[in-house]
């Protein structure tokens, strides 16, 4: 797996996830989900791959449960609640793809408008569009990969100055041409948000997104900002120490957000189409991603999976493919999916690093999703 302090790459890593998740041995929960039953799965994974804390939340149609296990703070002994807030990494790229979406049926913009018309100063990036940075195939280096923000994720960096560094490097492929995960994309598009709307991308995401959803414990996110309830964050080496620190700001627009469980699975309402996007919106959000020559781009390895158009992941089962996203940032992880014929959708949230496998492991044991 390939990484770095601040960012956790899905598609370096994905595949082995989903390999654990299909081929675990993991018993499906009964269609109650008894309270009894997801703290015995939780429990007992936790304690297996050492995370402190967790939260989850699942919403279904006339119910919403709610279960936070374990320490928020190990220092101080400050259980994890159900509005402890965590760093949720790349699962604010969905919200970003919200934001697009929202301002293409707005008519302020379209995904297949060319990334120069909002940045004429980079007429190298003419044949990307926007849509090309939502399906990861821009051909856009990897900000992580270039210095100087490969060995120095503490600095706060302006996503502008990180956009410039960027247009100076050649591009990896021809947009269309191959997919690779992308970082920088995100940023992009971030910005792109600022530019047709006047105002910035933190004041959008709450005025536009948080706040009609009642989004109350979500943000975007900061290192210096005092965050009541905020969680810390962990790495497991033999033993459990503080994550090394990492800037909010670098991110931005493809993973500075903070969050919590209860929050995340308010987007059913996204998905769903009773708030903020259309049907023919979320039909596009859902629609797998293409290359030039048409064909969907697939992961190599022992399952079937994809990227989702527009910032999403899936998973597919035997029966159904889920959309699906994973968040990784130094201390954290987290992991959200949903289930379009039920309509529900499983959020969690957990403070240690390199936890994501544990948490698709959880989702798995409680819906069964190997045999779906």
């Amino acid at each position: 797996m390939k990484r770095s302090p601040a960012f956790v790459h899905p598609f370096a890593v994905i595949t082995t996830i989903l390999f654990l998740l299909f081929a675990a041995d993991c018993p499906a929960a009964s269609p109650e989900l008894a309270p009894e039953k997801i703290d015995e799965v939780v429990t007992k994974i936790m304690k297996e791959k050492n995370i402190p804390g967790l939260s989850l939340a699942i919403s279904m149609p006339g119910r919403t449960i709610e279960r936070s296990y374990g320490i928020a703070n190990m220092e101080y002994n400050i259980p994890v609640e159900r509005d402890t807030v965590f760093q949720i990494g790349s699962v604010t790229k969905t919200f970003t793809a919200i934001g697009i979406l929202m301002l293409q049926q707005e008519g302020k913009l379209s995904v297949t408008d060319r990334i120069t018309k909002y940045f004429p100063q980079y007429p190298q990036w003419h044949d990307i569009t926007l849509k090309h940075l939502l399906q990861h195939t821009s051909g856009i280096r990897e900000m992580t990969e270039v210095e100087p923000f490969k060995s120095n994720q503490m600095k706060d960096w302006n996503p502008r100055e990180v956009i410039a560094r960027l247009a100076d490097e050649p591009l990896d492929f021809e947009p269309g041409q191959n997919a690779a995960y992308s970082n920088i994309g995100c940023i992009i598009l971030g910005v792109v948000i600022e530019k047709v709307t006047g105002v910035s991308y933190n004041d959008f995401l709450n005025d536009r997104i948080l706040k009609p959803l009642g989004m109350t414990r979500t943000m975007f996110g900061s290192t210096s900002a005092i965050i009541p309830k905020r969680a810390s964050g962990y790495v497991f080496a033999g033993k459990l120490m503080n994550a090394p620190f990492a800037s909010l700001v670098l991110p931005h627009a493809s993973g500075g957000m903070t969050s919590t469980a209860s929050d995340l699975v308010k987007l059913t309402k996204v998905f769903t189409a009773k708030a903020l996007l259309t049907e023919k919106s979320v039909k596009e959000m859902f629609a797998p991603a293409r290359l030039t020559n048409g064909t969907e781009f697939v992961l190599p390895g022992p399952t079937i999976n994809m990227t989702f158009g527009y910032s999403l992941d899936s998973v597919r089962g035997k029966k159904a493919v889920i959309p699906a996203k994973t968040g990784g940032i130094s201390g954290f992880n987290s992991y959200f999916a949903y289930f379009p014929e039920s309509r529900t959708m499983v959020a969690l949230t957990a403070n240690l690093d390199n936890s994501l496998g544990a948490l698709v492991i959880i989702t798995d044991a409680l819906f069964g999703l190997k045999d779906r």
